[in-house]
C-alpha cells in the first residue's frame, strides 16, 4: 500500500482523472473485429433478403424498373453506407409494405440530401427509405398517390427521386410535366432556404450532379428534348404571369364566347397557334373541389370542332400570333386533328362543308367551285363500293404534296432550331461557370470532416483583397522642429554656466 492510500494494481491517472495507458487486450480487439464482420453480414443478408423480396413482388399495373434491380442506378459508396445503415435494416424488419413506408416519410423525412450533417458520413432517413420503397417496388398508382400527396411534399419528391433513379427515362416527361411549376415549398437542404417542388423537379431533368451523388445519366438526345420541352414550359408560365398583370386581358379570357389564341399539338403535329373560342371557365379542380391558382378554359378550335382544356399561358390574345403559327415563329400552318375526334365524327357523320378540309389542303375553302367540280366529275366513283378506299387513296397521294405540310415541317424546323440553339448556349454558360472554380483553394481535411465544402468555397468566393493605400497618403516619417537660432546673449548665459558648474565640480 502506498501512503497516498492507493495500491499497486491501481492504474495510475492523469489529471483530468482518465486512466493513463488504457489498452485493449489482444482477445478484446478479436472480439471487437469479430463484432463488426458480424455487423456486416448482418447488413448484407437483410440487404439481400430485402432484394428478393422486391424480385418476388409482382403487382398489378407495377412501374418496370430500367435499372439493376440490386443497385437502382445509386451510386456504389452510397449504397454500401445505406446497406449498413442501422436505420435501413430496421426499415427492412419494420415497414413491410407502402403504406407503413409513406407513414415513415411522414414522421422521418426532414430534408432531401443523400447524407447527413456532421462528421461521419452516413446516409439521409431519406435515401434510407428511397432504398426501401426500391426493394418494395411501386406501382402506377400508388406513384400517382405518392405525387399528389398532401400531406407532406417529402412524399411527393422521393416519388419523384424514384422516378428519376429506376423509371424508363421516356416515361419522365409524362409523370413530371403538371408538376413543373408546383409551388408547395419544401426544404432540399439541410439549414437552407426552403424552394419549391417545381424547382427541384426541374433540377432532376437538367442536373446530374445531386448535392454530393450523381444521378443516372440520360440519353444525350432524350435529354436536350427534355430541355427543349422545359424551355417551352418556361416561355409558357412567363406568359402566364403576364396575363395575370393584365386585368383588361383576364376579363376578356373569362367571357364565354371569346375568341382568342390557344397552343395546341400532339405527337404527330408540332405545338403552335390555332384560333379558338372559350366554351368554359374551370376554376376549379374537378376530383377535390379546391379553387384553381390559374383559372384553364375548355376551348374549341372552330375550324374543325376540337375541344381541349387549356391553362392561362397557352391562351394569348386574337391577333397576337399568326394563326397557325409556332409559339416561337409565326409561319402559316393548318391545325391538327386528333385520331379519336377523326375517328368520332366518322361515325355516322354525313359530308358537308367542314370535311373538306380533312385529309386535304389546307386551303380548300379559298379554292372556290373547283372543289364542287371534282366533287360532281367523282360523284360516279362515290357510288362504287370502293368509292371510300379510292377517296382515301387520292387524300393521301394529294396530302403527300400539300404545300402545307411544307410549311408546316419548316416551322417545327425552325423552332427546334431556336429551341436547340438556347439550349446549347445554356449549356455553354453553365460549363463556363464551372470552369471558373477549378483553380479554387482545396478543401483542408479539417473542413471536409464537417461536411462543409460549400461553405468553404462560398467564404473563398466572398473573400477580397485588402484596399490598397491611397495615392496622397505618403507614408513617411513625421517631420522634424525647425531648430531655432539662439542669440549671443543667451549663448554667453550658456557658457558663464558652464564655467561655475566647472569651478563647482572641477
Amino acid at each position: 500500500v502506498r501512503p497516498n492510500g492507493s495500491t499497486h494494481n491501481q492504474l495510475s491517472t492523469e489529471p483530468s482523472g482518465e486512466p493513463f495507458g488504457r489498452t485493449m487486450s489482444r482477445s478484446a480487439l478479436w472480439r471487437q473485429e469479430a463484432n463488426v464482420k458480424d455487423r456486416e453480414r448482418k447488413a448484407e443478408e437483410c440487404f439481400r433478403v430485402a432484394i428478393e423480396e422486391g424480385r418476388a413482388c409482382h403487382p398489378k399495373g407495377l412501374i418496370p424498373l430500367a435499372c439493376p434491380d440490386d443497385t437502382f442506378n445509386i451510386h456504389p459508396m452510397l449504397l454500401q453506407n445505406i446497406a449498413k445503415s442501422p436505420y435501413f435494416q430496421k426499415c427492412c424488419e419494420k415497414l413491410g409494405d407502402w403504406n407503413t413506408l409513406v407513414d415513415e416519410i411522414y414522421y422521418e423525412v426532414k430534408h432531401m440530401e443523400p447524407w447527413t450533417a456532421g462528421a461521419s458520413k452516413s446516409p439521409s432517413t431519406a435515401f434510407c427509405l428511397l432504398l426501401r420503397l426500391f426493394t418494395l417496388r411501386c406501382t402506377e398508382k400508388q406513384m400517382s398517390l405518392m405525387l399528389e400527396h398532401v400531406d407532406s411534399p417529402y412524399i411527393r419528391c422521393i416519388g419523384f427521386l424514384y422516378l428519376r433513379y429506376a423509371a424508363e427515362p421516356s416515361t419522365l416527361w409524362s409523370w413530371y410535366e403538371q408538376y413543373l411549376y408546383d409551388e408547395e415549398p419544401v426544404q432540399i437542404r439541410q439549414g437552407k432556404a426552403d424552394t419549391t417542388v417545381g424547382e427541384y423537379i426541374r433540377s432532376l431533368l437538367e442536373d446530374l450532379e445531386y448535392y454530393g451523388t450523381r444521378l443516372p445519366r440520360l440519353p444525350l438526345t432524350l435529354e436536350r428534348q427534355f430541355k427543349v420541352k422545359l424551355l417551352q414550359a418556361e416561355r409558357v408560365e412567363e406568359r402566364a404571369k403576364q396575363h395575370e398583370k393584365n386585368t383588361a386581358a383576364m376579363e376578356y379570357f373569362q367571357k364565354l364566347g371569346s375568341r382568342l389564341q390557344a397552343l395546341y399539338g400532339d405527337e404527330e403535329n408540332p405545338v403552335t397557334w390555332y384560333d379558338a373560342v372559350v366554351d368554359r371557365v374551370i376554376l376549379r379542380d374537378a376530383e377535390s373541389g379546391e379553387l384553381l391558382k390559374r383559372p384553364k378554359f375548355q376551348v374549341t378550335f372552330p375550324e374543325y370542332g376540337n375541344t381541349e382544356i387549356v391553362t392561362l399561358g397557352e391562351v394569348d390574345l386574337p391577333g397576337s400570333h399568326t394563326a397557325g403559327s409556332a409559339p416561337a415563329s409565326g409561319s402559316d400552318v393548318r391545325p391538327p386533328v386528333r385520331r379519336g375526334d377523326e375517328r368520332d365524327r366518322g361515325r355516322g357523320y354525313r359530308y358537308d362543308e367542314r370535311d373538306r378540309g380533312r385529309g386535304r389542303y389546307s386551303d380548300d375553302r379559298r379554292r372556290g367551285s373547283r372543289d364542287f367540280d371534282r366533287r360532281d366529275i367523282r360523284s360516279d366513283e362515290r357510288d362504287h363500293p370502293d368509292s371510300r378506299r379510292l377517296e382515301r387513296s387520292r387524300s393521301r397521294d394529294r396530302e403527300g404534296f400539300s404545300p402545307s405540310n411544307d410549311v408546316r415541317a419548316k416551322v417545327r424546323e425552325a423552332e427546334e432550331r431556336e429551341l436547340m440553339e438556347e439550349v446549347l448556349r445554356r449549356e455553354r454558360e453553365k460549363s463556363a461557370a464551372k470552369g471558373k472554380s477549378y483553380a479554387s483553394r482545396p478543401t483542408s481535411f479539417k473542413d471536409s470532416l464537417g461536411d462543409r465544402v460549400e461553405s468553404r468555397h462560398k467564404v473563398d468566393a466572398e473573400w477580397k483583397p485588402p484596399p490598397k493605400p491611397r495615392a496622397d497618403v505618403q507614408d513617411s516619417k513625421p517631420a522634424a522642429a525647425p531648430v531655432v537660432k539662439k542669440t549671443a546673449a543667451e549663448l554667453a548665459a550658456i557658457e558663464d554656466k558652464k564655467r561655475r558648474l566647472l569651478a563647482k565640480y572641477g
